[in-house]
Order: structure tokens, then sequence, then C-alpha cells
């Protein structure tokens, strides 16, 4: 089978990329073909498809979406690349793919390819990374107030624009808001997908919620290579974060949770725009037991993982299904997690992880006690959480339901054309 993968990048910008490039091993492993299509980028994986690809194009606040001059000209690509459309034509009418398998395409993409691929008779899967089809700004949380925000899932876009929610500029909201709209009224991602598969139960009823994919929306988890992932089942000597360094990422909270139980060494390990804020705060407060140790990646930040006694993700916005739970649990960590998002659809309460509430200082530090003083526990925690990932991430069961979406659609899309 031929396979058609689209994201707008084809490097591992973040975690849908990874999951596209690991997705693509999973079926070129099975004898699938894969044929990617993403935009132009310096970073880019070299490909023999590259020339199909369209111009970069970046949309960072200190270029094109944060200049007034181009910002109609941004505005127009966000909404209906013409140039997407005429490179995704050229591709397919070249290969000829049985099915596409969309990830992010938002802005520099478009959905503008949308309805190339359905008028080619390709049945079209995509896997929703983010709430982008609901929620403006990706996130259904506003940071400019620290909030979880839901207004639009009402349909009404006003709202990103009056609270300047996307970047913190008012011309970034008012395009993001714009596209959106002009986006939901067309129906463009309703008329030609054909099945969105989300990694969480919870994104699949916010979905619904904002009126998007009714009877179209399938669940199931990312999938890692296990093979990659060598567990240790010792219980470990610290406690450690590792992410991006950000509001929404609850580190603050867990800065004062160390603060509450101060007995077990924390590693922080990531960087990003808050960090120096954490960095005053953990010398303000004397937290001795608190290391900042950066971005850390290869065997150095398999080693930190590896031997962590568990690993905490204290988001405080709808965190959809991050793969730091998924690697930890491969290496045999298990998880403290706020109930937030998906997560707890992975971390199973007293099973392979602890849960307690997004924000709650009290409930994380005694979640970080009980599995700092109870080390036995904290590795039988462990050893559940390799074997749910054995056995619910792996790229065999990944590839069996994958490969079930697929044949459904191609019989669908096959009936439905006229002999």
């Amino acid at each position: 089978m031929k396979v058609l993968m689209v994201d707008k990048y084809f490097f591992v910008k973040g975690g849908a990329e990874r999951y596209m490039f690991e997705l693509s091993k999973i079926l070129e492993a099975n004898g699938h073909e894969i044929i990617p299509f993403a935009m132009q980028h310096p970073d880019n994986f070299e490909t023999e498809y590259a020339g199909f690809f369209p111009s970069n194009i970046e949309y960072a606040q200190d270029s094109i979406l944060g200049k007034a001059a181009t910002a109609l000209r941004a505005a127009g690509k966000m909404i209906y690349s013409m140039e997407a459309r005429q490179c995704i034509e050229r591709l397919v009418a070249e290969t000829r793919p049985d099915i596409a398998h969309l990830h992010m395409i938002d802005h520099q993409l478009s959905p503008s390819i949308l309805p190339v691929l359905k008028r080619n008779g390709i049945p079209v899967i995509q896997t929703v990374h983010q709430y982008k089809l609901v929620c403006p700004n990706y996130r259904l949380y506003n940071p400019a107030t620290g909030k979880i925000c839901e207004k639009c899932l009402s349909g009404n876009l006003l709202h990103p624009i009056r609270q300047r929610c996307h970047k913190g500029s008012t011309i970034a909201s008012a395009m993001v808001a714009l596209e959106s709209s002009l986006h939901r009224l067309s129906g463009i991602h309703e008329k030609n997908i054909d099945l969105f598969h989300v990694p969480s139960h919870f994104m699949g009823r916010k979905f619904v919620a904002g009126g998007v994919g009714a009877g179209k929306i399938r669940h199931l988890f990312y999938a890692i290579n296990m093979q990659d992932f060598k567990p240790n089942f010792v219980a470990g000597d610290y406690l450690l974060y590792f992410g991006r360094l950000a509001d929404e990422k609850g580190i603050l909270t867990l800065l004062n949770a160390a603060q509450s139980y101060p007995d077990a060494p924390l590693y922080i390990v990531g960087d990003g725009p808050q960090r120096p804020q954490l960095e005053e705060f953990v010398t303000a407060q004397g937290l001795s037991q608190v290391r900042f140790l950066g971005l850390k990646s290869g065997s150095e930040l398999e080693t930190l993982v590896r031997n962590a006694r568990a690993v905490i993700v204290p988001s405080e916005w709808y965190d959809n299904s991050p793969l730091v739970i998924y690697e930890s649990f491969a290496y045999g960590r298990p998880v403290i997690c706020s109930k937030m998002g998906g997560m707890p659809e992975l971390v199973d309460h007293n099973e392979n992880g602890l849960h307690f509430e997004a924000g709650d200082v009290a409930e994380l530090s005694a979640g970080m006690r009980f599995l700092w003083e109870n080390p036995e526990r904290a590795m039988q925690f462990g050893k559940a959480a390799r074997a749910k990932a054995e056995n619910e991430f792996s790229p065999d069961v990944h590839y069996s339901k994958v490969y079930e979406w697929y044949e459904e659609l191609r019989a669908v899309r096959n009936a439905a054309v006229p002999v």
C-alpha cells in the first residue's frame, strides 16, 4: 500500500513529527511505501520527493506574522495555500497513493490540500495532535490568564481577538480567528477527512463538544519502539521533570511541592521561557535539592530517565497524550501526573503512577513523599508501567489497528466509486 504521509515539517520539530516518523517506520517494516509531503525547510531530512514540497513559510512573532504590512498575505496562505494545493496535485498525479495520513497541516500547508485528495478518491485519516480544529490557539488555554479556556467550543471565534490569546498579539489572534472561522463555515475539514485519530478519549470528547468529527473519531494511543528503551526496575535516587519550561506545564506548582517536601532531590531537565523565573524561585526559597540541568538528549537524557525514582508531569493545561509518559513507562519509570487532558488515560492511579489535581501543591507533595519513602512500591509501579507500554504502545498493536482503519476506509471509498 502506498501511504501519503503529510505534515508541515519533515524533521522532528515536536511530538507530532516524532509520531509521524515512528508510524512511517512501522508501516515500512510491514511492507508499505511511504510518500512524504511537507513544506521545504533547511532542517528537513533528505527525500526523493523534496521537489514536490511547497516553499518554506514561518509565522514566528518576529517575522511575517508580527508585521502588519504582510499580515494579509500571511492570512491568505494560512486560509488557503494555492501553492500547497498545486504541489500535492503534482505529487498525487506522479505517485497515486492509496491512502493519505495527515498530521499537522495548519498554517504552512493549510487545508487547501484536502479537496485534492477527495477529488482523486484518496481516503484521508488525520491524527490530531492538538486542539486546533476547536481552538484557534491550539491549546484550550489562555496564556495571558494562565487558565483553561473553552470559549471557542461554542463556535464564537471573537474571543481570541478580545483576549489576544495567540502569541499575545492582536494581529496574530485576529488572523487565527479569521482562519478558523472561514474553515468552519466552509466545512473543509469535515467534508474531506474520513477519520480522525485521537490519542486520548479526552481530545475526542472536546472535538465533539466543539462540533467536529462526530461519528468519525477513533481512539488509539501513540506507538513507540519498545526495543529502543531498556527498562530499569531499580528505585532511583531523585525525582525528575523533563520537558519544556513554560507556564502551562505546572513547574511552579512542582517547585512549591518540592518546598513542601524537601527530602527528595528533584532534577529539572529542559529549557523554555519560564526558566529564569523558576531559577529565581529556587534561589529565593533556598531549595538546595532542586537542580536545573538544561537541555539533554540522547544517552544523557536516557540515563537521567532510567535512573529516576519517578517522573513528574504537572501540566496545568489539557495535555493530550504526552510522549514524556510513553517514554517514562518504556524505561520502567512510574509517573506522577496531574488529572488534565488525556494523561489520566495513560497513568493508572496506584498501578503505574499517581494522579493529583492540577495546581494542588499539597496533593503533589504527598505523591512525591509516597514514592520517595516507599521504594518497593515505586519499583512495582515501574514494572506495571513497562507492562502497559508493551501491551498498549507497541508497534505491533499499533500497526494492526491502523492497518484495519486503512482497509476500512479504502473499502468504503471503493464501494462509493461506480463500476
